[in-house]
């Protein structure tokens, strides 16, 4: 009468702290027709690993308390559970970093979200067969060890049957790495056949690309009776090469001893190849960035030679201007007509703008060029030493203050100064005829874990529209006649700031008032060749702003 042996179905362990996630695998795994058990953390997987033996685990990466990195590592630590294959759940957008972590403590492949079905059943499959023939195996033992080497290779490659339809090539061999069964997926892949295959050993598909003692290590591991988990390079039969991730496992008798070896492999060929693409293509956008920062920081230095170029010659016929206006002045004060007077006026004011103009791109040229001292800076001693500056004035408007608490950043003093400045300044100056006078908030709060700071005023506010034309250098928004100032002030701001490596923001509302924010991360300052590099990624990312004022 023929030997029976039932096998009961497997048992297949999904780990996902997200009902609606761990329902759509069991109901993609449920046409496999195994018995399906569903926990919701990492804890209560360990708990059911203590009394029974899985198939394979679908662990989800990302869970709160225990992720599945840290499951599965426990999941190793144990020697029942230490060889049971297990597939991390991930989302695309993660899968470079998780594939990473996962490989390197034991993942055997991986699963992106959303889940194809027909994928997930076909990787569930092999493991499932895999663990159901290594069970017969194992029942079998007793048997085979009777049977002449004839019968048992009858009886392996009858129950290779399982394993036959799996996408991935599977190859099983003795002790001795001799190749004894071949699914139809290695066939296709490496272009031997079964009788070509049978009796040799894996180094048919040695390519000699190889580093010293690959193999060694290899075999020392799995002769250890351990898992082992590795890339390869394999040649073909026709002698092209291809790159697969393969996992060896040894099957065990009851006695522990090896008694064969299940290579199950994934050909990833298409990815090497993209991957090697995509660092060609990074090496070149590097080479292309590192060029264009070398003409950047070139064109920056010959713009400040040009602008001290251009203020020198520019302050002596202006001092002529002024000197003469002056000059005529004081010599026809009685004698010029009103008009006369009217015009002389308007030359002197001229000159002394354009003076100022002159003085401001020079300041605008030194910003950020001199080297930044990053320091522990209390904002709120910072700002309050400017609101006194501000106070000393005596054409300084009543002003409200309301200064909420303020963090320690580290930043450079002296530019620093400058911003809280230039902020508290314009919000005074553009709030002077409000109702009830200026009343000027400074608050801040965290970003991401970086520092933003706000200025928010009672004033005019702006319209959004011309958003874009607040940060540049001579850019306003208002004529001279409403308010004095020479468009350098924000421009200044947003330089400093973009040097320490955070971002400047505006809002506002015409009649409203306006809010003024920067940020300051928690890192180092940007160097001169990184400034560079990002101020000419901001010019880039927006359109040159008319000069006339809205």
């Amino acid at each position: 009468m023929p030997h029976t042996i039932v096998i009961p179905p497997a048992k297949v362990l999904i780990v996902d702290d997200q009902d609606s996630k761990r329902l759509a695998l069991a109901a993609a795994l449920e046409p496999l027709g195994q018995e399906i058990v569903m926990v919701a953390s990492g804890r209560e997987a360990l708990r059911q690993l203590l009394n029974d033996d899985f198939a394979v685990i679908l662990l989800d990466v990302r869970m709160p308390d225990m992720d599945g990195f840290e499951t599965a590592s426990l999941i190793r630590a144990r020697k029942q559970s230490e060889k049971t294959p297990i597939i991390f759940v991930t989302a695309h957008d993660r899968a470079e970093a998780d594939m990473v972590g996962g490989y390197s403590i034991g993942a055997v492949d991986f699963i992106y979200s959303p889940i194809q079905p027909e994928i997930l059943r076909a990787k569930v499959q092999v493991f499932v067969d895999l663990h159901r023939h290594a069970l017969t195996v194992q029942a079998h033992e007793r048997r085979l060890r009777e049977l002449e080497a004839r019968q048992a290779q009858h009886e392996l490659s009858k129950l290779s049957g399982a394993i036959e339809q799996s996408a991935d090539p599977v190859v099983i061999t003795d002790r001795d790495g001799r190749i004894e069964y071949v699914n139809a997926a290695f066939t296709a892949v490496s272009g031997f056949t079964r009788e070509e295959a049978a009796g040799q050993s894996l180094d048919l598909l040695e390519s000699g690309e190889h580093p010293d003692g690959f193999r060694t290590q290899l075999w020392a591991t799995i002769r250890r009776g351990e898992v082992y988990r590795g890339e390869f390079v394999n040649r073909r039969k026709d002698g092209t090469l291809y790159h697969e991730e393969r996992t060896i496992t040894p099957i065990q008798s009851d006695a522990g001893e090896i008694t064969h070896f299940v290579s199950t492999g994934k050909d990833v060929t298409e990815r090497k190849r993209m991957e090697a693409e995509l660092q060609a293509l990074n090496a070149h956008l590097e080479d292309r960035v590192r060029e264009r920062t070398a003409q950047l920081r070139d064109m920056n230095e010959e713009l400040e030679a040009y602008a001290y170029s251009i203020s020198h010659d520019l302050r002596t016929p202006l001092r002529h201007i002024l000197s003469f206006a002056d000059l005529l002045e004081r010599r026809t004060v009685n004698d010029l007509p009103a008009d006369a007077k009217k015009h002389l006026k308007y030359i002197q004011t001229g000159a002394l703008r354009m003076s100022h103009l002159i003085d401001g791109l020079l300041d605008f040229a030194r910003t950020g060029r001199h080297d930044l001292k990053p320091q522990a800076l209390n904002l709120n001693t910072l700002v309050q030493e400017v609101i006194a500056d501000l106070e000393r004035d005596p054409d300084a408007p009543p002003t409200r203050w309301n200064v909420e608490p303020l963090p320690t950043v580290q930043a450079d003093l002296v530019s620093l100064r400058q911003v809280v400045t230039n902020l508290l300044t314009n919000a005074v100056k553009y709030s002077r005829d409000a109702q009830g006078g200026p009343q000027i908030r400074i608050w801040a709060d965290d970003c991401g874990g970086d520092h933003r700071i706000h200025v928010q005023d009672n004033g005019i506010g702006f319209n959004m529209e011309y958003r874009h034309k607040l940060f540049n250098v001579f850019q306003r928004l208002h004529t001279h006649d409403e308010f004095d100032g020479h468009g350098v002030g924000l421009a200044h701001v947003k330089r400093i700031i973009v040097r320490h490596g955070g971002q400047v923001t505006a809002q506002g509302e015409e009649g409203r008032g306006a809010t003024f924010s920067f940020t300051l991360p928690q890192q180092r300052l940007l160097t001169e060749e990184e400034l560079d590099h990002v101020t000419a990624e901001g010019d880039a990312a927006q359109p040159e702003p008319a000069h006339a004022e809205p």
